[in-house]
């Protein structure tokens, strides 16, 4: 089932899951309350006072089951939103720190810094879209910019004259914390809602749904279900969004890395 939304929702713009999300949510809890109303709860027609009692509070305690769940997921998936925007901040200025180390060096490092211009460039065009796929991957062609700057850099180190020990360490940190950055990300992307989590939150609904169907479902009753049921809905689009924080409007945007070599504006 996570598979399934993350598939559907790869393909959909933000603005038109929580569209989609309130009108499912919507309908299927009014749906599924008259369908109790007159398939199951008629069957009852008298019930007295301690049988609504009990009714209110299974239905309370389905949709706080259900508030407690949807938080949790929430937290979860900001929370790894915040980290992916905060290791991408860290990347640009390992990136910025060793272009700035290797302009230090000449000339003769003219190749090693335009194999990391090719890195931070293909990270946001080719692998950031890799990444927002349902099943995440590296890209080979950011594989291939990280090869040569490895390269590059071993070949400049090679010259203990120019390059010396101190220059030598502070070329492998960097080098060493952008290869690290590319495994925490593809790990980032591959951290989603498990599909247990949809399954539990959509019995928590569609069972609080059947609950409102103990009622006599007025026009203005119906009407109530549906804005209720489409909130809970767009909280779970929320969801589904934020999961995945390399795709979308609300996603971390790739020009951090794609910029991390461009002088800053004065």
């Amino acid at each position: 089932m996570a598979y399934l939304i993350a598939a559907l929702a790869q393909h959909l713009n933000d603005f038109a899951i929580l569209a989609i999300a309130a009108m499912v949510f919507g309908a299927g809890g009014v749906f599924l309350s008259y369908v109790a109303h007159h398939v199951w709860f008629n069957r009852w027609p008298v019930r007295g006072e301690e049988d609504k009692k009990v009714a209110d509070t299974v239905q309370t305690s389905l949709l706080g089951f259900s508030a407690f769940v949807l938080a949790l997921a929430v937290t979860n998936v900001l929370s790894n939103l915040s980290q992916v925007g905060e290791a991408a901040y860290l990347e640009a200025g390992d990136i910025a720190s060793l272009d700035r180390e290797l302009g230090a060096l000449g000339n003769q490092a003219t190749t090693a810094r335009q194999a990391l211009a090719d890195y931070a460039r293909d990270v946001a065009a080719d692998e950031w879209p890799r990444l927002a796929k349902v099943q995440p991957t590296l890209s080979p062609i950011v594989s291939q910019d990280i090869t040569r700057l490895w390269a590059e850099t071993r070949r400049l180190q090679g010259d203990a004259q120019l390059v010396p020990e101190h220059i030598r360490d502070a070329l492998d940190r960097y080098l060493g914390t952008i290869e690290r950055a590319r495994a925490e990300r593809l790990a980032q992307a591959t951290k989603s809602i498990p599909s247990i989590f949809w399954i539990i939150i959509i019995l928590f609904v569609s069972a609080a749904s059947f609950m409102n169907g103990r009622n006599n479902l007025h026009r203005f009753g119906m009407h109530l279900i549906v804005v209720h049921m489409a909130a809970i809905g767009m909280v779970i689009a929320l969801i589904v969004i934020v999961d995945n924080p390399f795709r979308g409007v609300t996603s971390i945007d790739p020009s951090i890395i794609a910029d991390a070599l461009k002088a800053p504006a004065h």
